[in-house]
């Protein structure tokens, strides 16, 4: 596998599209598509992951005719696609058939076991319903105002919510055409329609097979008749008293995280998950991807959200079992954490590459005076490892409420069964997870399996949840990691066996709601470092460390895909590497964000006497950080609103001046103001100009680096759609906008037709920061590792680049390594912290010491095409380009060894 290029699927972007791209991708280099969900989704959905019909393809698309046809079409351009599956939950939309069986017959519906659903919930008036938290006020007002009515459609009754629909149970039907008969006398079949009438009123509520054939008859009877003025009957009390006869219950959004009782996508209430770990749910849900699996140029699968599942470890041996051969998984591995070894996959999506490289250019120097700037700029700061705790324990509290109730309620009936632990109170077993819950420091443990790593994560997790009780008893703490980790009695064993798999699959949206979702919002030293899977308080990473895992890569997980921009992404990939100089330019950036909150504040004390609240400095220092990444080549009537629009995502994501569940829009509004404002003020733009250049110009050379690091370190490169060129995106639905691939294509015939020796020009276009340059080291060494592919998969080893002229534990301002199999070898000298290295004198004089079985003569560099040879040093200002690619076969090492003895 070459490397893969990530694509997203939308309406407007569909299977016929991506086909009139295919001899742009394979000009480009790459081997494989790698596309968004393409299984039937949400009417009009951009993303895809609420899907309503795991066995169609989509229809928006093109359909599974599209689909056929774009696979045909990739296989002959030499390209294979790669499938984004979401397994552990669908959405819930009038669309998707299965669930709305369940709303009509309930526990009856065969899709009863497909949902994840707790029928008997704690609250008594909700035991055998499911709860629909999809109003947008409470249930009187909607039913009174008239929001909620009677709908029909093809033989179905419904109560329409807008553009929602519920299935109405059949039992009921014949309620509703006693209602609706004496509106229907004169019309033809009445009669027909009084016998079903009759029929449905003596069905009883379990009754399905016989409901469902009375079906096709009532969508016959009822074909052509207007039943608008009928169905208007149903409204306010008589209405309320149909709907309370359902096997769900309406709800105002609001009280979902209390009270949902059917186990969601994080907190998202139009997608429930589904128990996957149930046989029958696997194959069911998996039909259409065994076909398209035996098909050719279907060559692997992504899982979405592998921590969802109850039991990953089944879920993916039977992935296997169904046929495919090439598995990749979404999973955000916390410090120190790998992969399960006895996972059956490829490795994971990228997420702990795309950190390791950002910490690999922050340079440490600046950390200290970043900190400070922080400190000083910020009224408080609360130390990162305290705000996490605080936003997941705001989280249970909030959003995911009703999941800790659960988990309570199944740890409570295990209490109950040992007159040892009886005196355990709700509460107090409540807290006690939380407090465990909030100091768990990864994902989750996938118990049974990987037990002795598991149970030291939760010994950690348990103690720290000790330290972090509110009361002083901590028994219960113990308890708890008994349940988790011991064996009980028989008659005890599943019960404390499910309460395991809850606990596993509850600790992820935990840590992804409260951590990604809320802590990276709130504490924001240096925005380049709060992405996906990173840890914002470790500003950089040993380069040892980077090494060590490109090794276990290699050994390991050599098809592990490396990503630099994902769909998920907090910010695209060169906007995260300018904003990674700031630790380059610290002192620079501390001045700069002194002059801009003194400008801030002149603003805040004009707004402040209209009346306008005042924005948080928090609020005003992430903002400064991505206007001054995002100022040099932007212009300031698109930059406003895209700093608008993402300031409006990180406050609600804060929680705490606004949010999702309850905005704030007059502090949007004004932070909404202040954005427009500076992006404006020609103040403003006179102390962000000189240092957006910088940033802007080291920014690019990280990128150039960033790339390098990515095409040559062991693993499957994947590119994101559009990052061959500059990625400034922010964070979605920033980084989901229509591509330009007319451009890219018109770019990439211009850098693939220039001639071999131009080495003046490209050095031009590094010096100019031209996106070209992006692009055309892109092209280059893709096309390198297709005809290179055992090399590319040959053995890594890293070089020692430290200067012995340099201070004892300075950083080196390269990274170095060499890629190697039985015929060729290759040479990668990467620079950073170009920014410092420029103040102190840049290269001249920085030699690197090569292995002796790397020096000689043979070498040529990729992207210049230029002849080297390299002696027991490098003058790295000898190079013809940099960063540098230095490829050679080995029969010119020793020819050239040949030589030398002959000369002597």
């Amino acid at each position: 596998m070459i490397a893969t290029y990530r694509l997203q699927l939308t309406p407007e972007f569909g299977f016929g599209e991506v086909r009139e791209q295919l001899a742009y991708f394979r000009r480009l280099g790459v081997s494989h598509l790698y596309l968004s969900p393409i299984t039937q989704a949400a009417l009009g959905s951009t993303h895809g992951y609420d899907v309503t019909d795991h066995n169609m393809v989509r229809d928006e698309f093109g359909g599974r005719e599209g689909f056929e046809a774009l696979r045909e079409a990739a296989l002959r351009e030499g390209l294979g696609l790669l499938l984004d599956i979401v397994p552990n939950h669908a959405g819930v939309g009038s669309h998707n058939e299965a669930w709305q069986d369940l709303l009509a017959y309930g526990p009856q519906s065969p899709n009863a076991r497909t949902f994840d659903i707790d029928w008997n919930p704690p609250k008594e008036e909700l035991r055998g319903k499911l709860l629909l938290p999809f109003l947008g006020r409470p249930y009187g007002e909607a039913l009174d105002e008239g929001e909620i009515v009677l709908d029909y459609d093809e033989g179905c009754f419904y109560a329409r919510y807008y553009d929602n629909r519920f299935r109405l149970s059949p039992a009921s039907y014949g309620e509703i055409l006693a209602a609706l008969l004496p509106d229907l006398e004169r019309q033809p079949g009445y009669f027909d329609l009084l016998e079903l009438q009759g029929l449905y009123a003596d069905l009883a509520m379990s009754e399905r097979e016989k409901a469902e054939a009375l079906k096709g008859r009532l969508g016959q009877d009822l074909a052509g008749v207007a039943l608008e003025p009928a169905l208007a009957h149903f409204s306010g009390e008589r209405l309320h008293g149909l709907l309370e006869r359902q096997y769900w219950r309406l709800a105002y959004w609001k009280t979902a995280g209390d009270e949902i009782n059917y186990r969601r996508f994080f907190d998202v209430n139009g997608l429930v998950a589904l128990r996957m770990e149930e046989q029958v749910v696997f194959w069911e849900a998996h039909r259409l991807l065994g076909e398209l699996l035996l098909e050719d140029g279907v060559d692997g699968v992504r899982v979405d959200h592998v921590d969802g599942l109850v039991d990953p470890h089944s879920y993916l041996e039977s992935l296997a079992a169904l046929g495919a051969k090439h598995v990749w998984v979404e999973k955000i591995l916390a410090p120190g954490e790998v992969l399960p070894e006895e996972w059956p996959v490829s490795g994971t999506t990228g997420y702990e590459f795309m950190n390791d490289v950002v910490r690999l250019l922050v340079y440490p120097g600046g950390e200290s005076v970043l900190r400070q700037t922080y400190r000083r700029l910020l009224e408080t700061v609360v130390p990162y490892r305290d705000e996490v705790v605080r936003c997941k324990r705001l989280v249970m509290e909030t959003s995911l409420a009703g999941e800790l109730t659960r988990l309570t309620n199944m740890l409570y009936r295990i209490s109950e069964a040992d007159y040892h632990t009886r005196d355990f109170t709700s509460t107090a077993l409540r807290d006690a997870l939380a407090d465990i819950i909030a100091a768990f420091e990864r994902y989750r443990t996938y118990l049974p399996f990987e037990r002795e790593d598991a149970e030291e994560v939760l010994r950690h997790a348990v103690s720290e949840g000790k330290r972090l009780a509110q009361n002083t008893e901590t028994s219960v703490h113990d308890f708890i990691f008994r349940c988790l980790s011991e064996t009980f009695p028989v008659a005890l064993e599943p019960t404390r066996q499910a309460f395991v798999g809850r606990f596993q699959q509850y600790t992820a949206p935990v840590a992804a709601k409260g951590v990604e979702d809320t802590a990276f919002y709130r504490y924001v030293p240096l925005a380049a470092l709060n992405e996906v899977g990173g840890e914002p308080d470790h500003f950089t990473v040993e380069l040892q460390a980077f090494h060590s895992r490109a090794h276990f890569r290699e050994h390991r997980y050599p098809e592990n895909l490396l990503a630099t921009a994902t769909h998920d992404h907090k910010r695209g990939e060169d906007t995260r590497m300018r904003l990674a100089v700031l630790s380059e330019l610290a002192e620079e950036w501390q001045g700069t964000a002194e002059r801009l909150d003194e400008r801030a504040q002149r603003y805040w004390r004009e707004s402040n006497r209209l009346g306008a609240p005042r924005i948080s400095q928090r609020d005003a220092y992430l903002l400064f950080q991505h206007l001054l990444a995002l100022w040099e080549g932007e212009q300031p009537k698109t930059l406003a609103p895209r700093l608008q629009a993402y300031m409006q995502k990180a406050i609600r994501e804060a929680k705490e001046d606004s949010s999702w569940i309850d905005p704030n829009e007059g502090y949007e509004g004004a932070v909404a103001e202040f954005a427009h404002a500076i992006v404006h003020d020609e103040e403003v733009a006179a102390i962000v100009a000189p240092l957006a250049g910088d940033v802007a110009r080291y920014g690019y050379f990280n990128s150039l680096s960033q790339q390098v690091l990515k095409l040559t370190t062991p693993g499957v490169p994947d590119i994101y759609q559009g990052s061959e060129l500059l990625d400034l995106s922010l964070v979605d639905p920033d980084n989901r906008q229509p591509v330009d691939f007319g451009q890219r294509s018109t770019t990439l015939t211009q850098v693939s037709s220039a001639k071999d020796s131009w080495a003046k020009e490209l050095a031009q276009w590094r010096e100019s920061c031209d996106p070209r340059l992006k692009m055309l080291l892109l092209h280059r060494l893709l096309c390198f590792r297709r005809e290179h592919p055992e090399l590319l998969g040959g053995s890594y080893r890293a070089i020692d680049t430290d200067d012995p002229d340099s201070d004892e534990g300075a950083p080196t301002h390269l990274i170095a390594y060499s890629r190697e199999s039985d015929q060729e070898q290759l040479l990668v000298i990467v620079p950073r912290y170009l920014a410092v290295l420029e103040r102190s004198g840049g290269w001249r004089n920085k030699q690197l010491p090569i292995p002796e079985d790397l020096s000689g003569a043979g070498w040529q560099e990729l992207l210049t095409l230029t002849s080297v040879e390299i002696d027991e040093t490098v003058a790295i200002d000898s190079l013809p380009f940099l960063p540098a690619v230095l490829y050679r076969r080995k029969e010119a090492q020793t020819e050239n060894i040949e030589s030398s003895r002959g000369s002597t």
